[in-house]
């Protein structure tokens, strides 16, 4: 006889364990939040073990729940994957997305896999854009631009709001010492064209008057920037959703605590034709949810 927890007990447990949240895990199986915690105590009962220590809105995992969650994760995606292969071969679902590249690099790449794991039933084509506009393509299911929201389209959802930053890399800042305005003002620094906002206006906000050496480096797309930026080519002039990762995992630093609202967004767009699919409703959920604070 095997020795299996209920099933609904580990389906919550295995959610909340990978987001460390209780509230994610409950929009993710679709139940209340209070449901979760119920069934994770139901199988720390069942377990006698203690699987969470709870600080505020995160979980700390304990070093049993650590060990646990990736047998179960594995488990469930060879369970999902296997029930696909076998009887949904002829079910696949088709998701196009036309994305703005920066935002298709920075952020939702790092990311997507959480969406596939979801989801492993949905073919996704991707295509990229740096247009400001959006192209209203019936053959599109969702667009993702990066504008100014200054369009004709009365259900666009704005997605972000987003600052300015001045970054460079650990090396970098180490070898330059940089520290003060009149330091940033005057090292070597890295753009990208096609912004309203300007090395200058970062500087004015901190109304700094001294002289202000001019870009050196100009690319024509954030990527390019961000790369530059990591090899120590210079500082960079860049907004906080593109370089989310870097200052995370320590590749880039922040230089300066200030920072400069952005007048332009990302916003999410799609044709009401597509407003019905099952597949634009789960994509719009999992984005919406990932880029809430």
């Amino acid at each position: 006889m095997r020795y299996l927890p209920p099933l609904n007990a580990l389906r919550a447990f295995e959610a909340a364990a990978r987001y460390k949240n209780l509230s994610k895990a409950a929009d993710e199986l679709n139940v209340s939040r209070t449901a979760v915690s119920q069934q994770v105590k139901q199988l720390e009962l069942y377990l006698n073990a203690k699987l969470f220590i709870r600080q505020g809105p995160l979980l700390q995992l304990t070093d049993q729940a650590r060990h646990y969650l990736p047998l179960l994760s594995n488990s469930f995606d060879a369970l999902s994957n296997g029930t696909v292969n076998l009887f949904q071969r002829n079910k696949k679902q088709q998701l196009t997305l036309r994305i703005a590249q920066s935002f298709c690099q920075q952020w939702l790449l790092p990311r997507l896999a959480d969406f596939k794991r979801q989801h492993p039933d949905v073919c996704i084509k991707i295509l990229t854009t740096n247009q400001l506009y959006p192209q209203q393509n019936d053959n599109v299911d969702i667009e993702i631009i990066n504008g100014y929201g200054d369009w004709s389209q009365p259900d666009s959802i704005k997605l972000t709001d987003e600052s300015w930053l001045v970054v460079a890399s650990p090396s970098l800042q180490k070898q330059m010492d940089l520290h003060s305005l009149e330091d940033l003002a005057l090292t070597e620094k890295i753009t990208t064209f096609g912004y309203h906002e300007k090395w200058q206006d970062w500087f004015d906000l901190q109304k700094f008057k001294g002289k202000i050496n001019e870009p050196t480096m100009k690319f024509e797309n954030n990527q390019l920037s961000i790369e530059a930026a990591l090899n120590g080519l210079g500082i960079l002039f860049v907004r906080s959703l593109l370089v989310e990762n870097e200052l995370k995992e320590g590749r880039l630093v922040k230089l300066n605590e200030a920072s400069l609202s952005s007048k332009s967004h990302h916003y999410l767009l799609c044709q009401p034709v597509n407003l019905h699919k099952s597949v634009v409703k789960d994509f719009k959920q999992w984005l919406l949810r990932g880029l809430s604070p």
